[in-house]
């Protein structure tokens, strides 16, 4: 039995269209975790100046997803692939998504042990 599959094969424009977003993307990930200042932001509809230092990890994830799904749409042809492989990508991502959530929703809740630890282990060090 043979199958029989057609080949596709992007455009250079497309190719370097991808490229130009992948490095723009870069850029801009290097920003947000740079060079950009998260403290001190005035919010709309709020009084004081908020410290919005806590939203750098998810725009850099979200960033790197979006680069992630770049690679695998148009570099690796699941645009034109089964909708089946396409439907496994998207279900393998939610599931990070969801355990990288969870990880981090518990992440805070050893966090008073972890401070006196630290605090014993200091003590302990300088006596």
């Amino acid at each position: 039995m043979s199958a029989h599959h057609e080949h596709h094969i992007s455009s250079p424009q497309l190719l370097w269209a991808t490229f130009l977003a992948l490095v723009a993307l870069t850029v801009l990930t290097v920003a947000v975790s740079k060079g950009v200042p998260l403290e001190g932001v005035q919010v709309p509809f709020v009084d004081a100046p908020q410290d919005l230092r806590w939203l750098d990890m998810p725009i850099t994830l979200s960033i790197a997803t979006v680069k992630a799904l770049l690679v695998a749409v148009i570099f690796m042809h699941l645009q034109h692939d089964k909708l089946f492989n396409s439907v496994l990508l998207a279900g393998s991502v939610i599931f990070l998504v969801l355990f990288v959530g969870m990880v981090l929703l518990d992440s805070n809740e050893y966090q008073p042990q972890v401070q006196s630890y630290l605090e014993d282990r200091a003590a302990m060090a300088n006596p």
